[in-house]
């Protein structure tokens, strides 16, 4: 069972934040086509770049261990953009989280919360994903989608200093945790153990379905390199 003392905070450097920014306008107007949820256009910009962040966080943290990622796909979620890694021929699909506020802290979303795995078909056997990460931002989601839906914020700026100063991108810096992973025989064990009723969940406003999948249940990410390269 992981805690919040398992977890790994994967401090990011200015630049390299810059870099998720240029990315992620680079790919909004696709994103946008693909968000299932109504919402201020502001959240949708800094939801997707969360998932760059994500990116470029489990890359480096993991390419200092020794690992080494390729990105083979962005899925969309409706809220966020799963990434979705190759790695020894394993799909490896990274989902970043703020923390609700309802938990204040990420201690409460690990003891609280399952990793957003979407239920794309009608059986755990056809998933897709071979393994699956969660990193979670140290920022609240309603706090930080009001200040968002208010900021004056022109996502249409060509200079990524003054985009990067106006999102407050600099948040990003020191607030992104790895909480922990689980690969697939681990998870399909789990969902059939649960009652059929309980093994998917939602959320109000989503079109999304998830397989429910407890962090608590989850490995620690410090054993995650090991396990990868024995693969």
């Amino acid at each position: 069972m992981i805690t919040a003392k398992d977890t790994i905070c994967i401090p990011l450097l200015e630049e390299e934040i810059k870099e998720a920014i240029l990315k992620a306008k680079q790919n909004f107007s696709i994103a946008k086509r693909d968000n299932l949820r109504s919402r201020h256009i502001n959240i949708q910009f800094d939801c997707l770049l969360r998932g760059y962040i994500g990116e470029y966080a489990i890359k480096k943290w993991l390419s200092e261990c020794g690992v080494f990622l390729e990105v083979n796909n962005y899925i969309s979620d409706g809220d966020n953009i799963d990434i979705d890694f190759l790695y020894k021929g394993k799909n490896i699909e990274l989902k970043t989280s703020l923390v609700p506020d309802a938990d204040v802290t990420i201690e409460r979303s690990i003891a609280k919360r399952d990793i957003k795995i979407i239920k794309r078909d009608e059986n755990i056997d056809k998933l897709h994903g071979d393994i699956h990460l969660q990193i979670y931002f140290r920022q609240r989601t309603k706090a930080k989608d009001k200040w968002l839906s208010e900021a004056e914020i022109n996502l249409d700026e060509e200079n990524i200093d003054l985009l990067y100063q106006s999102l407050l991108a600099r948040a990003y810096k020191d607030t992104v945790y790895f909480v922990g992973w689980i690969d697939k025989p681990a998870l399909k064990n789990n969902i059939k153990s649960l009652h059929e009723k309980d093994r998917i969940w939602t959320f109000p406003g989503s079109s999304r379905h998830f397989w429910n999948c407890k962090l608590t249940a989850c490995r620690k990410p410090i054993v995650l390199p090991d396990y990868l390269l024995t693969l």
